[in-house]
């Protein structure tokens, strides 16, 4: 009794401290919520104009993107994942765009570019100081172990390109024995002894005395991986996108959402809706806490990845909830209904999170930039759900038990029999309601097209001199009436020159026309007031390349693949590969919906696309697997197909109707914030997104399960030792 008071007294102690932490920090090395670094549309940035130094010719377009690829993993590696990379081919220039730091006050541009560390040319050079390599020929540096013959040491791996292999096969095939120094321009960074001819384009240095070195001489070749030495001289401020009180409209807006979802919870499932509002209260603390301590860029995607595991939080205290109150109706006591309900509510919450946790790994090794920041916001979500959210939760029911006052049943809810519903019979009319929408959005891209942002197509730039600060929404507006183009404005200040710029830019490679743009700048100077004149025009690339798009793509793919191998291994009791084809097909079902929101409303396809895309995936994945949970457990019934899947579905649809609402909540309550408040951006993100998690429910009740049975049925109905189709018995003792 004494132990589970303590045990209480611990927990709400816990939650309290970091609570405080989270709100105002512990010291320099922990830095709270309050200094958070957001994005560039939150907070603003710095622009800086980097071009090749000493280079006597034009760069060309491989040397400007393997140069743009170095800048991002070095931008990467400071945890700046809100951030613009773009090429001017015809100037030879690279444009970078970053948010300034948390603790950035005196808004410095020139302080600020330095987060980007050296911008030297790597290079590999003999005794002599002639060059044998340069840096363009390094694809990766990392730190590995290896095994000296007495114990393991960390050592620095190179790999370098086709024509690294040879050049560093003759170097190292002349220079055995002796010193080969790595230089950053003038100054020597390393110099390993050569110890034998070295031909198959990867090579170790070893010698490192500790993990930290072999870390900071990794990073600054990577970081000087450049096909030239860069420098620059132009700095500009970046206003905001989102306005000037956007952050504070949508922290109100994510506190009132998570009032509302505390609130319903506590209201339809009493003392365990309570016990699981704390728990969220923590889990959000210590998510919070993971981005503000190590200055991870909260992103739109980052924003994305905390509201799934929001959702998958509260989903967890659901499905446990249910349990319970499945329970006590069926006469247990409530102690042993409590420790039953966390028992058979664990597996389906350890394979929901555990599917969502290998996407998001997939993502922080391949992704870059905002997949980055969604990746590392998802699993560190995904892990505090399943390593303290539920432990948590169950230490806290336990502890309040041992206060009699608690172990009375209405605190508690109990549910009422179980109504089975007939999913399987209305398979069609689900068919029907799925073509509908499909067919809706095939009509919507035919009249609408598909719109791509800046990020995917690049864009043209023009930049206007201005003296006052106009309403950047209206200029926006009136641009995008005149082009019927994506358009983002924002303004720049130049803190050496004092004065103020205009920046439009346009999405797609197409220019502009003599007209569009004297209506253009009619536009700014109706907006500004003011006479202003064009004073610059060019083209970017995109600031999303080709590389980090494919890598996206792959990355997908790959989720895609290893959440139907360990669907097909995890359900192999309810026929393994079925099941985990049919959960594929719900998930395409429900990316399908995500992307015809998008064009219906026309809404540009940008990094929140790939962001609410990836969010859904998760999110349904995770509803399909509780329904294959609750069928894999009434498998033992021996019903068939049809009964089993109409069972299991209706035992399982109050939770998923009731996660699909307290998410859809939080979401609904974005939306209506950003169209309040006009907050583009966020209502670009929320809307589609709302669709998505409706679409995500619908396809784990209605397609998924269904299409298993139909399968199930199928194979059944086919073999010649069956007369009618039944599920095979096995083996399977209920928790």
């Amino acid at each position: 009794m004494k132990s589970r008071k303590k045990i209480l007294a611990v927990i709400l102690f816990a939650i309290a401290a970091f609570l405080l932490i989270a709100i105002f920090g512990a010291g320099d090395g922990v830095k709270g919520v309050q200094k958070m670094r957001f994005g560039i549309d939150i907070r603003g940035g710095v622009e800086a104009v980097f071009e090749p130094d000493g280079l006597e010719r034009k760069a060309t377009k491989a040397e400007l993107d393997t140069a743009r690829e170095v800048m991002e993993a070095r931008l990467d590696f400071q945890n700046i994942t809100d951030r613009e990379v773009t090429v001017d081919e015809n100037s030879g220039y690279i444009i970078v765009r970053f948010p300034w730091k948390s603790d950035e006050t005196g808004f410095n541009p020139e302080d600020a570019i330095k987060e980007l560390g050296n911008t030297a040319e790597l290079t590999f050079k003999n005794r002599d100081g002639n060059i044998l390599i340069r840096g363009k020929h390094v694809i990766q540096s990392s730190v590995e172990t290896q095994s000296n013959g007495v114990q393991d040491e960390y050592v620095v791996a190179l790999k370098f390109d086709t024509e690294g292999t040879r050049l560093f096969k003759e170097a190292t095939g002349k220079m055995i024995g002796e010193q080969m120094p790595i230089y950053m321009d003038d100054e020597e960074i390393s110099a390993p002894v050569v110890e034998a001819e070295i031909s198959g384009g990867q090579a170790v240095i070893n010698g490192m005395k500790n993990y930290e070195e072999a870390k900071t001489l990794s990073d600054k070749i990577n970081a000087g991986a450049l096909p030239f030495s860069l420098s620059t001289t132009s700095f500009n401020t970046i206003s905001p996108t989102l306005g000037q009180h956007a952050l504070e409209v949508m922290i109100g807006a994510g506190i009132a959402a998570f009032c509302i979802v505390c609130l319903f919870i506590i209201i339809y499932y009493k003392l365990p809706g309570v016990i699981a509002c704390l728990t969220l209260v923590l889990q959000m603390t210590l998510q919070l806490l993971a981005l503000s301590v190590p200055q991870f860029t909260l992103t739109l995607p980052g924003i994305a990845g905390i509201i799934l595991s929001l959702g998958m939080a509260v989903d967890a205290n659901i499905i446990i909830a249910e349990r319970i109150s499945e329970e006590l109706r069926d006469g247990h006591t409530i102690h042993t209904a409590v420790m039953h309900g966390y028992k058979n509510g664990f597996r389906a919450v350890f394979d929901g999170n555990l599917t969502t946790a290998i996407v998001a790994v997939i993502l922080m090794i391949l992704g870059s930039g905002s997949m980055l920041s969604f990746g590392y916001t998802l699993l560190i979500g995904m892990l505090v759900n399943v390593v303290i959210g539920v432990p948590v939760s169950k230490q806290l029911q336990l502890s309040l038990l041992s206060f009699p006052k608690w172990t009375e049943e209405k605190y508690y809810r109990i549910k009422r029999a179980t109504k089975t519903r007939h999913f399987f019979e209305k398979k069609y009319i689900c068919g029907i309601i799925s073509g509908i929408f499909l067919l809706i959005g095939i009509i919507g891209c035919i009249r609408n097209g598909i719109q791509l942002d800046t990020q995917f197509t690049g864009g043209t730039v023009l930049t206007y001199e201005v003296i006052q600060t106009p309403d950047l929404n209206t200029i926006e507006n009136s641009v995008e009436t005149i082009t019927e183009r994506a358009v983002t404005v924002q303004q720049l200040g130049n803190k050496t020159s004092g004065t103020k710029s205009l920046e439009i830019t346009l999405s797609g490679n197409a220019g502009i026309t003599p007209e569009q743009q004297k209506e253009i700048t009619k536009a700014v100077q109706d907006a500004t007031l003011e006479k202003v004149s064009l004073e610059k025009t060019y083209s970017v690339q995109p600031y999303i390349g080709k590389k980090a798009l494919k890598n996206s793509g792959i990355a997908i793919l790959l989720s895609f693949l290893f959440i139907a191998l360990y669907v097909c291994i995890r359900f192999a009791v309810i026929s393994g590969l079925p099941a985990a084809l049919t959960a594929l097909l719900a998930l395409l079902h429900d990316v399908i919906i995500v992307f015809f929101a998008f064009v219906l409303f026309k809404i540009p396809l940008n990094d929140a696309f790939v962001a609410v895309i990836l969010t859904i995936i998760g999110y349904s994945i995770n509803d399909t697997i509780v329904v294959y949970d609750r069928i894999r457990e009434n498998i033992t019934q021996k019903s068939d197909v049809r009964t089993l899947v109409n069972q299991s579905t209706s035992e399982v649809l109050a939770r998923s109707v009731n996660t699909s609402l307290t998410t859809g909540i939080c979401v609904l309550t974005i939306l209506v914030t950003s169209l309040l408040f006009h907050i583009d951006s966020i209502f670009e993100f929320s809307l589609p997104m709302f669709f998505g998690l409706i679409s995500g429910c619908y396809s784990s009740v209605c397609i998924a399960s269904t299409l298993w049975a139909l399968w199930e049925s199928h194979k059944s109905s086919t073999s010649p030792n069956n007369s009618k189709p039944k599920v095979r018995e096995v083996s399977y003792e209920k928790n």
